[in-house]
């Protein structure tokens, strides 16, 4: 007769252990899923499995197609600069001065703002991504108009502008970054030099 699972028969550890292994097969994927399809949008899952050191069948329980690896990779990508910049609010002693440790917080990051870059309309067709995407402009927008209230940034600029402004900053410290003009913690300072010149009031 089998015995059914229970905590004292350790079927529950086992559980804990698996759940375990799924997620570092997962988080191995999309690590070896961004770092091969930056470099060639061509690589299929097999490829990016044995990268990865995951088997056939772990890479298909989690994702059955690529479509599917790409959004996780994506939403990953996102949900990088979330954590990166949560905690400035608190640390940021104006608004610009969240502008600042924003661009020292991100431009670090290339390797998701390459993939980003090169996947071209966030979630055109995934409205999960898409959201996530709002969100985050949405906060920026927001963090746009409180510099406008404290005379840092010149009120006549509309904020979907600045938005697209800033988007364009982030896209040319990638360049240069690639092109390896100088470091990340420069390029932060450049980038947020050029952010403040650019609006200030006249």
């Amino acid at each position: 007769m089998i015995q059914a699972c229970s905590e004292s028969n350790g079927c529950i550890e086992m559980e804990k252990t698996l759940d375990v292994r799924i997620q570092r097969s997962q988080a191995a994927l999309i690590n070896a899923g961004r770092e091969l399809l930056r470099k060639n949008s061509e690589a299929t899952l097999s490829d990016i499995a044995s990268h990865a050191g995951v088997g056939r069948t772990t890479l298909y329980r989690l994702f059955e197609t690529k479509e599917e690896l790409v959004k996780a990779i994506a939403k990953d990508c996102l949900e990088v600069f979330d954590r990166a910049t949560e905690h400035l609010e608190r640390e940021a002693e104006s608004a610009m001065d969240g502008f600042r440790l924003t661009f020292h917080a991100i431009i670090p990051l290339d390797a998701e703002l390459e993939f980003l870059m090169k996947l071209g309309d966030i979630g055109e067709n995934d409205p999960e991504l898409l959201a996530i995407y709002e969100k985050q402009q949405a906060e920026m927008a927001e963090l746009i108009e409180l510099a406008k209230q404290e005379g840092s940034i010149a009120k006549r600029i509309p904020t979907r502008w600045i938005v697209n402004h800033l988007e364009g900053l982030l896209y040319t410290a990638w360049l240069s970054a690639r092109e390896n003009l100088m470091s990340n913690e420069s390029l932060a300072e450049l980038t947020f030099n050029t952010f403040c010149h650019g609006l200030q009031q006249d």
